[in-house]
């Protein structure tokens, strides 16, 4: 049967295309206008790398690696950089992960920008790297010797934690027979009534002063102790203000410096005042610096005692006169005559009166 013209037409472009895949395929990395510059590098291992993947110098894609293979012991990657990469001769090659889904590229990281430019086809110097596999051997290291250290903590501390747990135990079991201050406040009723009753005192003082009821009521509802202090902030100011203006005593006080002035000339008479009682001079500086004046007055003052006691005892005429009751006497009967004598003499004449005045007296 005789292929019909639609379908050779149809199993051509299918044919076509099948040959554009290959060729994108194969040619994928040809470039045959662009210059290329090769180098190598040597790894300790060369896990996940492969031909074609590629060469990024400080983040950017400058080419692509062409072989790996293995050369004396070592990992062997050729690649090339387009023509213009700057390879230096302290530059460092790594390998490194493009995604956590496996990709990988040769990176290549500046060091010392001023080093010379390394000629085409020579080494670069490498970093090892980490793979996957030593990864996961270094994880299991770690673990057992974690999970080691662990084992072993427990082991020796297992007595310890028996004997805390029994204790919790003990404790608990206290607290659930109510037991201790805990053990009553968890299972005595008391504590939740007394709990109950705070709230609701508590409940009726907020209340209280939700309804301006009582001093502190009064204080929170009240807009006249907020007047008050306005007001008082008011006065405050005008002070101040007034203070400021020199206006008044304290004002004059803090604007005007006659106060100061004179202040300083008073300080510095009694400095000198205070120099010249120091040094002895006047009448005040004899008072403080001599000690003949203590002296004296100590010696009148131990007269002047010997006085009193002598008076006190009756001694002397003085003495007498404050002790003895017969002088007060006899002056008043004196008196008396006096008064006597005085009324006659107002009713005689002169020879009279004075017969009279004798008379009476003697």
């Amino acid at each position: 049967m005789a292929m019909s013209t639609e379908k050779k037409v149809g199993l051509f472009f299918l044919l076509a295309l099948v040959a554009l895949g290959a060729v994108i395929e194969l040619v994928e990395d040809w470039s045959p206008f662009e210059d290329q510059t090769p180098y190598l590098t040597y790894f300790d291992s060369g896990v996940g790398i492969k031909v074609g993947d590629p060469v990024l110098v400080a983040g950017v894609d400058v080419g692509k690696v062409e072989s790996v293979a293995i050369e004396k012991g070592k990992v062997r990657i050729d690649f090339y950089v387009v023509e213009g990469t700057d390879i230096r001769e302290d530059s460092i090659a790594s390998i490194r992960k493009a995604n956590l889904l496996g990709g990988q590229f040769l990176g290549i990281d500046f060091d010392n920008p001023e080093s010379p430019p390394l000629p085409p086809g020579k080494a670069l110097r490498s970093r090892p790297t980490t793979n996957i596999d030593q990864l996961i051997n270094n994880i299991d290291r770690n673990q057992e010797r974690l999970m080691g250290n662990l084992g072993d903590f427990l082991e020796e501390s297992k007595e310890t934690f028996t004997d805390a747990v029994r204790q919790l135990e003990s404790v608990v079991r206290k607290i659930d027979q109510g037991e201790g201050s805990l053990g009553r406040m968890v299972n005595d009723p008391a504590l939740y009534d007394d709990l109950h009753l705070a709230v609701g005192s508590l409940k009726t003082f907020l209340d209280r002063l939700e309804n301006g009821e009582g001093s502190l009521g009064r204080l929170l509802k009240d807009p006249t102790l907020y007047d008050e202090a306005s007001a008082t902030l008011v006065n405050l100011r005008e002070i101040s203000d007034r203070m400021k203006k020199g206006e008044g005593t304290i004002g004059r006080l803090l604007v005007e410096d006659d106060l100061y002035v004179q202040t300083g000339d008073a300080m510095a008479e009694i400095r000198e005042l205070a120099v010249k009682v120091n040094e002895g001079k006047g009448t005040l500086g004899k008072l403080v610096n001599e000690d003949g004046l203590y002296d004296d007055a100590s010696a009148a003052m131990q007269k002047v005692n010997s006085i009193a006691g002598k008076i006190d005892e009756g001694q002397g005429t003085l003495g007498k006169l404050v002790n003895e009751d017969g002088l007060y006497r006899d002056a008043k009967t004196t008196i008396n005559k006096v008064e006597k004598t005085v009324d006659g003499l107002s009713d005689s004449g002169p020879l009279q009166a004075l017969g009279v005045a004798v008379g009476t007296l003697f």
